[in-house]
């Protein structure tokens, strides 16, 4: 494994990102503006330390396999055995819709090896490893992809391990083993992992594969994740580690991943790219609904907005579904929440009278893929989307 070494902080002896008393980042990025500069600000094209090695792949790019944490005894999906076990099944729901397609590893707990394969196909292989949130794309590293390596004629893969805090350091939410989980993961897949001190998640950003990024504020900009960061810390991040030239910001994400059942505002909730220049939005047509507010806004940014290569972009509403309560309060579930894997794109249904008209929008934004829908319910009581429990990672194939 090729490991580029973390600054002093000494990640496996700490939870958040290593910051001094003032809350500004230390080290700070490569080429940063000083705390509490502003971004480049709209239309500004980024440049950074990047050379351009690392490639960070859009959903849809072709995948190897798709990573899956198997939730723990005394993990966050519940205090009693009845709701780990639907945990479980809503989780196992997923990988075997995914294995029609691609190969699906298995993260799980020692412990739990001897009944795993009660809730899952004995063919999808486990690996023990243990962590404290099955949230994979949100809680682990993000895959990369470089150039092709001359002795094998293959692509290099790569890793940003990001810093994991629980959210934010949210009451009752565990993370030492999720934020040392990236080295294990880079030992298992070979790939070559650099470290980032910015605490970030996988479902706070989305990418078109050219360059562009749409970002969430409410999740980077978010003091109890990175005090004293700014657009332009976090934007020279992203233009540190990978070939990302053009970053979006979203102000905020849905309503209720931003309360306590949430995990704070992810902006794949409310947009995806389905291809370069199309972005599908989450759309809450009820102006009584606070995620309507959500969606006007995402769409007046949206709209006055290009990519990195200067084309505007085409956006697609996706009305959110009917219901409005779980019981719990008003609920901000999303069609835009969905998991691209080769040939298929694997998309929630909430027994909804809107899921078939929104199945048809996504078969319509991924064409040659079956659209394959998974019951979601069990996902968003526990604050998160299909796409956040997979980690996509690409292949090796030039």
């Amino acid at each position: 494994m090729d490991e580029q070494p973390r600054a002093s902080s000494g990640r496996e002896a700490s939870s958040g990102a290593p910051v001094p008393a003032t809350g500004s980042p230390w080290p700070p990025p490569p080429g940063a503006q000083a705390p509490g500069a502003e971004s480049p600000g709209p239309g500004a094209l980024l440049t950074g330390t990047a050379d351009g090695t690392w490639h960070l792949p859009a959903d849809t790019e072709r995948q190897e396999r798709l990573w899956l944490a198997f939730p723990r005894d005394y993990s966050r999906m519940g205090a009693s055995s009845w709701e780990v076990s639907g945990a479980r099944r809503a989780w196992a729901r997923v990988a075997h819709a995914v294995m029609d397609y691609e190969p699906v590893t298995l993260l799980v707990d020692p412990a739990d090896r001897q009944i795993v394969h009660t809730y899952v196909d004995p063919l999808i292989p486990v690996v023990p490893l243990s962590m404290d949130n099955p949230f994979l794309r949100l809680s682990g590293p993000t895959f990369t992809v470089g150039g092709v390596d001359g002795r094998t004629g293959q692509r290099r893969i790569g890793m940003i391990d990001w810093v994991f805090n629980g959210f934010g350091r949210r009451p009752g939410v565990e993370f030492r083993l999720d934020d040392v989980a990236g080295g294990t993961l880079a030992e298992l897949t070979g790939a070559h992992r650099q470290l980032s001190l910015l605490v970030n998640e996988g479902g706070a950003f989305i990418t078109d594969g050219e360059g562009t990024l749409i970002a969430s504020e409410s999740v980077l900009l978010d003091p109890a994740r990175n005090p004293g960061w700014s657009r332009a810390h976090v934007e020279a991040e992203f233009t540190r580690y990978t070939d990302i030239r053009k970053v979006i910001w979203l102000p905020r994400g849905l309503a209720r991943d931003a309360g306590p059942h949430g995990v704070g505002g992810q902006v794949d909730q409310v947009v995806a790219f389905a291809s370069p220049t199309v972005v599908l939005l989450h759309w809450q047509e009820n102006p009584a609904h606070p995620d309507h507010e959500v969606s006007m806004q995402a769409l007046e940014i949206l709209q006055g907005e290009t990519d990195a290569r200067g084309r505007p972009l085409n956006v697609a509403a996706i009305t959110a579904p009917l219901a409005e309560s779980d019981g719990r309060g008003q609920v901000s579930w999303s069609y835009v929440n969905v998991l691209p894997v080769n040939g298929a794109v694997v998309v929630p249904s909430f027994d909804d009278p809107h899921d078939e008209g929104a199945h048809q929008v996504l078969e319509a934004a991924y064409p040659g893929r079956t659209v394959v829908p998974v019951p979601a319910h069990r996902l968003y009581r526990r604050g998160v989307g299909i796409r956040h429990v997979g980690l996509p990672q690409p292949t090796r194939m030039a």
